[in-house]
């Protein structure tokens, strides 16, 4: 009986290194896969500093529409969707959970969006149309609703859009 355990040794040795050999990519795939709770921690801060930008960028521009400055309200609304779109450039570079793609990518979408219409408010405010530029701020509004509906599981606080922090 012992030899023949001696005999299988070899045999089992060379098993369990091919079994090891075989768990090794499966272990370092789950160490390389990001966790949501990792992948807010990493854009939280994208999104603070373009929360702050943009706060400094649109502070009292519902003033200056008010008063009808429109160009110049105009030429902040796109300054705006500038900043934005850098800092959604910026997330898209973060790994996103693999559980979560397609939720995240439809939440790019929505930020694609959002810059877009930023942009469009202020080309409407500088060729003086306020009314197409309410009309795109309603669809805005929608827009990040949307947007935010569409993460509201992730928790998010500094990603989580507000229109009334800037005006």
């Amino acid at each position: 009986m012992g030899s023949s355990v001696m005999s299988r040794l070899p045999v089992l040795g060379l098993a369990l290194v091919v079994a090891l050999l075989a768990a090794v990519p499966a272990v370092l795939a789950d160490e390389g896969e990001i966790t949501r709770d990792e992948y807010v921690a990493r854009l939280e801060p994208i999104c603070k500093a373009n929360t702050k930008a943009n706060a400094r960028i649109l502070k009292g521009v519902k003033g200056q529409v008010k008063q009808g400055k429109l160009v110049p309200a105009g030429k902040r609304f796109i300054r705006a969707s500038g900043a934005l779109g850098r800092s959604v450039r910026q997330m898209a570079a973060v790994p996103k959970p693999s559980a979560d793609t397609a939720r995240l990518s439809k939440w790019f979408k929505y930020l694609t969006n959002e810059k877009r219409f930023l942009q469009l408010i202020g080309k409407s405010l500088k060729e003086g149309n306020k009314f197409k530029a309410q009309k795109l701020a309603v669809k805005l509004n929608r827009n990040n609703n949307q947007a935010n509906n569409t993460v509201i599981s992730f928790g998010f606080d500094e990603c989580r859009i507000d229109s009334s922090r800037f005006i």
